[in-house]
């Protein structure tokens, strides 16, 4: 497994949602595009939510490869016709957000991740939360997991300020 890639992966995308929401005007950050979503705003903060760390205070050694469901990952998440409704402990709470608030929240989560994907060993079995319809995901699928749903809602993020320039 290659630690370095993982780790400018997260980067990157964590780089890019910060560098878009810099962008966006603070009077876009709370506007509602059309029926039915949330604004950037309540994205961002979703991302800020689900980004702060992954449930790591139990592990175990994986008795599988540590990497068998990042395919299925990738194809949830990067799969934008697919859509779920997000579990109320990660759902955003309503307009106003603030901007500032939001990326710095952010920035630290993308340290956070990046110091876990150095420190720790990511072959491990998290045993303190069960990903649903896989099970007890390893370190590394974990921040796959973040890696790739940042990257979904970046996508998302893109799509409503399209539609708001518009």
């Amino acid at each position: 497994m290659e630690k370095a890639q993982l780790s400018q992966d997260i980067s990157n995308v964590f780089d890019e949602v910060i560098d878009i929401l810099n962008a966006i005007p603070q009077d876009l950050f709370n506007k509602v595009p059309f029926e039915d979503s949330w604004t950037i705003g309540q994205v961002a903060e979703h991302i800020a939510i689900c980004s702060r760390g992954i449930p790591d205070s139990h592990v175990k050694e994986a008795e599988r490869p540590y990497d068998e469901n990042e395919e299925a990952l990738k194809s949830i998440f990067l799969d934008m016709n697919q859509k779920a409704k997000a579990d109320p402990a990660v759902t955003p709470h309503l307009p106003p957000h603030q901007k500032e608030n939001l990326v710095e929240k952010i920035k630290a989560n993308k340290i956070l991740l990046a110091n876990t994907i150095k420190d720790k060993e990511l072959l491990q079995l998290c045993l303190d939360m069960e990903f649903p319809f896989m099970g007890y995901l390893t370190r590394y699928e974990w921040l796959r997991f973040v890696q790739v749903h940042t990257q979904r809602h970046l996508n998302q993020i893109k799509n409503i300020q399209a539609h708001l320039l518009n």
